[in-house]
């Protein structure tokens, strides 16, 4: 299993980081999301993206469709490199794992996560509040998904094999968010900072907010320019706002 860790260039590689930031990208997206953070984010910020089935180094395994295996497999995954300082951030499917995952290493005995950073994302105790696409057949769940998102390139909807593939892992990934079940039978004690797209038609304020109700450590909500895939559309304005939000 590959974790990818990305720091800023032209850093002592031997040094050790003050900080590990663990990131989780949107549904069908990869590690490559995260590669550019550490040059806009402090020094000593160590960007580490955990491999999910499916995707980068495990592509030829099959996505997972529940949240359970999938946030004990990242546990797993992560055990080593808990031994400083670290934050979770996770965007729409990624904020519902990074959330899931904290409440895993916690029930796990480790350490608690120094912060949890979500974005475009509702609130994990919400209902889902659009009609679910997840099973709907190969053809009209691909034509649903870009009619949401507009995200797909022309080249893999023209490209049979790719499609294939990205159809089985987006399907995956709109259950995780779709049919999300929601378990924490406590609230965190790290301070939560959710973040939102000032022209997200679907993940709005009152959304947001709902994320306040899940820790005892605070709660800041920012706005950023942009729509739902603002992390890419706006990355300096996100990541000004991030290195701002851990503090260092």
């Amino acid at each position: 299993m590959a974790v990818r860790r990305f720091r800023r260039a032209g850093g002592d590689a031997a040094s050790e980081p003050r900080l590990r930031l663990f990131c989780f990208p949107h549904a069908g997206a990869g590690a490559a999301l995260f590669r550019s953070w550490p040059e806009h984010l402090p020094h000593g910020v160590e960007v580490v993206c955990p491999c999910l089935p499916g995707r980068d180094a495990r592509a030829a395994e099959a996505p997972l469709a529940e949240m359970a295996p999938l946030v004990r497999d990242l546990a797993d995954q992560i055990a080593d490199l808990l031994d400083r300082p670290y934050a979770l951030y996770g965007h729409s499917l990624g904020a519902f794992v990074a959330f899931d995952l904290a409440h895993e290493l916690i029930r796990r005995g480790a350490p608690a996560p120094a912060q949890l950073l979500v974005s475009g994302q509702r609130g994990p105790s919400l209902p889902y509040d659009q009609t679910p696409i997840y099973q709907l057949p190969d053809d009209a769940f691909i034509a649903a998904v870009c009619r949401r998102h507009n995200a797909i390139p022309a080249a893999i909807l023209a490209d049979k094999a790719m499609l294939a593939y990205l159809t089985r892992l987006l399907r995956a990934d709109f259950t995780l968010v779709e049919a999300f079940c929601y378990t924490a039978a406590t609230r965190l004690t790290c301070r939560i900072t959710a973040y939102g797209g000032v022209d997200d038609p679907m993940i709005g304020r009152e959304q947001l907010a709902a994320w306040s109700c899940e820790t005892v450590g605070g709660f800041n909500l920012r706005m950023v320019p942009g729509a739902h895939f603002f992390p890419q559309s706006h990355p300096a304005e996100l990541l000004a706002q991030v290195s701002d939000d851990l503090g260092l």
